[in-house]
């Protein structure tokens, strides 16, 4: 089910579950043995502010919610997106649409932090690990604030610009969400 439909989150199979974890390690062990030898010129520091002034662009362009091109042009050309029992939204057609029906909405709100970035040994991949606190709306029209753990993928394209090539979420584990940290329904987020 499409979260810009429904504005909920649901939970997935645990083989679809599985089958995104699996996507995960695999991009994360990817990363940790793509590059036979960084470049002597390569500067980690650097690279990761590069990543995230680029991320920030984009935070940015979430926030200002009208352009569903200009957040769609954050990801490859390839990318995709998906989360806990969501369908896999594919290519930059398909995210450009997903994202004008999620940003439709006036509650609407995404915000992300990272606790983890981590650079390839050549500079030219990453992944992103954080949180993130999305609001959109249930099926009754009223705002509901999800929490999920995200992964992000990116890519340093051969023009020099770091793009998005996985957007993932997946919902918190069972004891954060008896906690109350997976929704919080009728409110926005303050």
């Amino acid at each position: 089910m499409n979260r810009a439909a429904t504005g909920t989150f649901q939970t997935a199979p645990p083989r679809a579950a599985l089958l995104a974890i699996l996507g995960c390690l695999v991009a994360c062990a990817t990363l940790a043995c793509c590059g036979e030898q960084a470049a002597s010129s390569l500067d980690p520091a650097a690279e990761k502010a590069a990543l995230l002034k680029r991320d920030h662009e984009w935070q940015i362009a979430v926030a200002e919610k009208k352009d569903a091109a200009k957040i769609a042009s954050f990801f490859t050309a390839d990318g995709i997106m998906f989360g806990s029992g969501e369908a896999t939204v594919a290519g930059r057609e398909a995210l450009t649409k997903s994202v004008a029906d999620l940003v439709a909405g006036p509650a609407f709100k995404d915000e992300w932090t990272w606790s983890r970035v981590e650079l390839s040994p050549d500079g030219r991949l990453a992944y992103l690990i954080g949180t993130t606190n999305i609001t959109t709306y249930d099926a009754s029209g009223h705002p509901v604030t999800n929490h999920a753990r995200l992964i992000n993928v990116w890519r340093k394209d051969p023009d020099g610009v770091w793009r998005c090539i996985v957007d993932a979420w997946v919902d918190p584990p069972a004891a954060d969400t008896a906690a109350g940290a997976h929704a919080t329904a009728g409110a926005a987020n303050p």
